[in-house]
C-alpha cells in the first residue's frame, strides 16, 4: 500500500514540474526570439502581453524575411512596404503572403520540400478547402495575364484587388 502512496506522489510531482514555453526565463524567451523569421516572430508577438513586450520585429527582420523568400524565388510584395510599424508593413499582399505560408500553400510536395519545417514534407490535406479554391483561382488569373502580357495586368490587379 506504501509502494503505490509513494508512486502517486512522483507520478503527480512529476505532472506538476512539467514546463512550457511560458515557464521558461524571460533571457531564453528572447533568445527564442531571435531565431524565427518575422511571420513566426509576430505571431509570438501577438500571442499575449508578455511577448509583445519583449519579442523584435524591427526593420532588419522584415528585410531578412525578404531576402529569404526572394532567394527561395517566392513571392514577395511589388507594392509599396513601409517598414516603420508592424501594421504598416502588412499590407493587404503581405497578408496574403503570410497566410499562404502558414498553410504551407508556398511549399513543394517533395521529401524536404516544406518551407516551414525543414526536411518535412507538406500535408495537403491540412489546408482548408475555402482556401484551395481561393488560391487556385488567383493561380488561374495569373496564368491568364502572363498570356495577354502587359495590356492585361491592368485588368488583373483589379481583379486581384476586389479578391
Amino acid at each position: 500500500m506504501s509502494q503505490n502512496k509513494e508512486l502517486s506522489n512522483s507520478l503527480s510531482g512529476s505532472q506538476s514540474t512539467s514546463t512550457n514555453l511560458m515557464t521558461l526565463p524571460s533571457e531564453l524567451h528572447i533568445q527564442i526570439s531571435t531565431y524565427l523569421s518575422y511571420p513566426d516572430a509576430l505571431a509570438l508577438k501577438h500571442s499575449s502581453r508578455h511577448f509583445y513586450s519583449m519579442v523584435f520585429t524591427g526593420v532588419r527582420l522584415k528585410v531578412d524575411w525578404l531576402l529569404e523568400r526572394f532567394e527561395h524565388k517566392l513571392e514577395c510584395p511589388m507594392e509599396k512596404c513601409l517598414f516603420s510599424t508592424d501594421e504598416s508593413f502588412c499590407n493587404g499582399q503581405v497578408c496574403g503572403i503570410m497566410e499562404r505560408r502558414r498553410w504551407h500553400i508556398e511549399c513543394r510536395r517533395v521529401k524536404g520540400g516544406c518551407l516551414l519545417v525543414k526536411g518535412q514534407t507538406c500535408r495537403t490535406d491540412i489546408v482548408p478547402g475555402w482556401f484551395k479554391v481561393k488560391a487556385q483561382g488567383k493561380r488561374k488569373v495569373v496564368r491568364v495575364m502572363e498570356s495577354w502580357g502587359h495590356e492585361g495586368l491592368f485588368a488583373v490587379s483589379f481583379y486581384l484587388f476586389l479578391a
